[in-house]
């Protein structure tokens, strides 16, 4: 038995605006290329994120390289562990210098 048809109700009332509205043309324009330029940033970062794996793997063992006009470098940080709490000294009893928070390593890579 197939269900009836939901029938449509009216939207409910907008609230009112509680922001005030600028109307300055150039500031409008201003905020509509921000906009715009922060896509693009993301659509690249994107872009660059995918190309970024080819490209480390392409390296091979080779830190640096030259690919037609551009350098290639490749640059790597170790991870660090975290390290414990530590008491301090006697003077200082009952105090607790905090560990220091570890981060994973990571690769960068640089074209120029």
């Amino acid at each position: 038995m197939a269900a009836a048809p939901r029938k449509s109700t009216a939207a409910p009332k907008a609230l009112p605006l509680t922001r005030p509205v600028i109307k300055d043309a150039r500031l409008v324009k201003k905020v509509a290329d921000y906009a715009l330029a922060k896509a693009d940033i993301a659509a690249l970062e994107a872009k660059c994120d995918a190309l970024k794996p080819d490209i480390l793997a392409s390296l091979g063992d080779a830190l640096s390289v030259i690919a037609g006009n551009h350098v290639v470098t490749r640059s790597e940080t170790k991870a660090l562990e975290p390290t414990p709490n530590v008491i301090i000294t006697k003077e200082m009893v009952g105090q607790v210098m905090p560990g220091r928070k570890g981060r994973k390593g990571y690769t960068t890579l640089t074209v120029q």
